[in-house]
């Protein structure tokens, strides 16, 4: 029989110590055959590794853009659609959800709408400012927004309106598009800076001394809860507070994988979530920013390739990523923190064969297991001191010992054997 002792507990500090550094050992070796990512690829049923985008509608459907039209996932299988159903070219950019769960596809022919069973196809002749899409905005307001090399395009109740650098943006080659708490679109452009389109007029933000924006080529814009701004460059990371002005600058050396910022994008709990790929090393991978705390993953953590190109939170709050190479999707609790500095979890053994002893401090805890796609396998009250675990019914795998209070989540990682 398996089992999981939990033991609480404030003994020798000399022997807790070198309890620590024995766990921390086992858990290095441990990581090498940790597998927190799920991945997806034609053999899944993807009509092309190449994926250029990644959406997720209100249903919680997983819609893909390729190198050969788009799919979406159910989370049981792949449905592709290409030019043969209705869509204006397979080789598609970008690809969205409006606040009507229409899925828009970008391409260099024009875009795509598929509102479920119709497919409608907009080009310059209905008013778009150009053909080559490659990136598309759904607003909440019910406008979508669509990014050129020539300016940018909105599309709202049947009549597109375009904005140039006449207009007051800082580049007409587009980006990236985000809208902020207050309805404010925010356009990154190539070669210019970051513009908002504020009541009818473009407020611009470009580099202007060290503390600024780190650099005129913006890919990325996300906001936090607080409706701070980040803006994702191949410099790292600006954020912006809710007025604009700059508060620090994120890079590598703060805690990000590098710093060639390709998406950025925030979960419900004010994650924010980070995809890299720096072109002339090949090497790219996701960091995730809690607070002042980064946690990094790539393709040793199991991601599917190095060349992340997007990301996409689901309705659970779990990342999709979309790579050169396929789709990843991580699974499960992410994170390893602690309650405080002289609070700790550690487990042993790990990997678990007929038992695993937890020590903290006394406290009562919930306790869940999960398994690797995120389903909560035991959910439990812990009470202080001692406690045991029965999993025998567990098969061997990957899995996430998850203790909580009304203040505190910490997590660790479980191998079953």
């Amino acid at each position: 029989m398996k089992s999981i002792i939990l033991a609480f507990t404030k003994n020798s500090k000399s022997l807790l110590t070198l309890f620590f550094v024995f766990i921390c050992l086992i858990s290095s070796i441990s990581q090498i055959y940790a597998q927190t990512f799920i991945n997806f690829t034609t053999t899944s049923g993807l009509p092309d590794n190449f994926v250029t985008g990644i959406a997720v509608d209100t249903n919680n459907k997983k819609w893909v853009s390729t190198a050969n039209g788009i799919a979406k996932y159910n989370d049981t299988s792949w449905v592709a659609y290409t030019t043969t159903n209705g869509l204006i070219d397979n080789y598609v950019l970008c690809i969205a959800i409006d606040k009507s769960n229409n899925v828009w596809a970008g391409t260099n022919y024009g875009v795509s709408k598929f509102n479920g069973s119709t497919w409608t196809n907009y080009t310059t002749a209905q008013g778009l400012i150009d053909n080559s899409v490659n990136y598309i905005y759904g607003a909440a307001d019910g406008s979508v927004w669509f990014g050129t090399q020539s300016g940018i395009s909105k599309y709202y109740q049947g009549t597109f309106t375009n904005y140039t650098t006449t207009n007051g943006i800082l580049s007409n080659a587009i980006s990236c598009i985000a809208a902020d708490a207050n309805g404010d679109v925010w356009f990154g452009t190539q070669m210019g800076g970051v513009s908002k389109l504020h009541s009818g007029s473009f407020i611009n933000y470009t580099k202007t001394s060290v503390d600024s924006l780190l650099d005129v080529n913006v890919f990325a814009i996300t906001f936090d809860l607080s409706n701070n701004v980040y803006i994702g460059t191949f410099y790292g990371i600006t954020k912006l507070n809710s007025n604009g002005s700059w508060v620090k600058n994120y890079r590598n050396t703060d805690g990000l994988y590098n710093n060639y910022v390709r998406d950025l994008k925030t979960d419900i709990n004010g994650n924010i979530w980070v995809g890299m790929f720096a072109d002339y090393n090949f090497d790219g991978g996701i960091s995730r920013l809690n607070g002042s705390n980064w946690i990094s993953f790539s393709t040793a953590d199991g991601l599917v390739n190095t060349q992340v190109i997007s990301i996409a939170i689901d309705k659970n709050q779990k990342p999709w990523i979309a790579t050169g190479s396929g789709v990843s999707y991580l699974s499960g609790t992410v994170g390893i923190q602690t309650f405080s500095d002289n609070t700790k979890l550690d487990i042993y053994p790990n990997p678990a064969n007929n038992q695993l002893i937890l020590n903290c401090l006394e406290k009562e805890y919930d306790m869940k297991i999960f398994d690797c796609q995120g389903k909560v396998i035991l959910n439990q009250k812990l009470q202080k001191n001692v406690n045991e675990i029965n999993i025998s019914k567990l098969i061997s795998g990957i899995y996430i010992v998850q203790l909580s209070d009304k203040t505190s989540i910490i997590n660790k990682k479980l191998i079953v054997k």
